[in-house]
């Protein structure tokens, strides 16, 4: 299975599985992917941010309200201001 590129849950499910020594069951890479998910859904949660060491950081970051065009139709919509989950590797930090 190739590790590069955009990857399913089910396919990072089985990487998973993989690296805890291919015997692990099914159920248990789930365990430990929630485990991770909710582990930065937390931080987030509770600093606004997370860093994991050479791997990258998560980072809430606010977007301010805009108005756009519908394509269609050319109606003028405004999107309210909200925040976004960003995520920075780090190659992106270094340069």
């Amino acid at each position: 299975m190739s590790t590069t590129g955009t990857m399913n849950r089910r396919q990072l499910l089985e990487l998973i599985r993989q690296a805890l020594g291919g015997t692990a069951t099914q159920s248990a890479a789930e365990l430990a992917l929630d485990a991770v998910v909710r582990a930065i859904q937390d931080g987030l949660r509770e600093d606004g941010e997370v860093k994991l060491a050479r791997f990258g950081s998560f980072r809430m970051r606010r977007v301010a309200a805009r108005r756009l065009l519908l394509p269609g139709s050319g109606t003028p919509m405004q999107l309210p201001e909200r925040e976004v989950l960003r995520f920075i590797s780090p190659e992106k930090r270094d340069k």
